[in-house]
């Protein structure tokens, strides 16, 4: 990170150990959904590391799919249009109880 600047948030630490890495700093460190983070103990505290991106290029569809890949081995893919069927299916799910 190297900026110089000393920026302070305060986060909370959740049950499983997650804290979330404010929007901002998200935005302004290039940090997506799925990426891969190195985090360096040092001795005055924690690093919190983005790794490179392997493919910038990736498509959202590609992104979740990495994301849910062990739940995914052996099945196809899905295309755009199967994930946007999947969405409206249930957005509508339940609409008229």
């Amino acid at each position: 990170m190297g900026t110089g600047t000393k920026e302070s948030i305060k986060m909370k630490v959740f049950p499983k150990g997650q804290v979330v890495i404010p929007v901002s700093l998200r935005k302004k460190y290039q940090i997506d959904i799925g990426d891969r983070i190195d985090v360096i103990s040092k001795s005055d505290g924690i690093l919190l590391k983005p790794l490179p991106k392997e493919n910038r290029q990736r498509s959202l569809t590609e992104r979740l799919f990495g994301i849910f890949s062990d739940y995914a081995v052996g099945k196809t893919m899905p295309t755009k249009m199967d994930i946007e069927k999947a969405t409206e299916a249930g957005f509508t799910e339940g609409w008229n109880k």
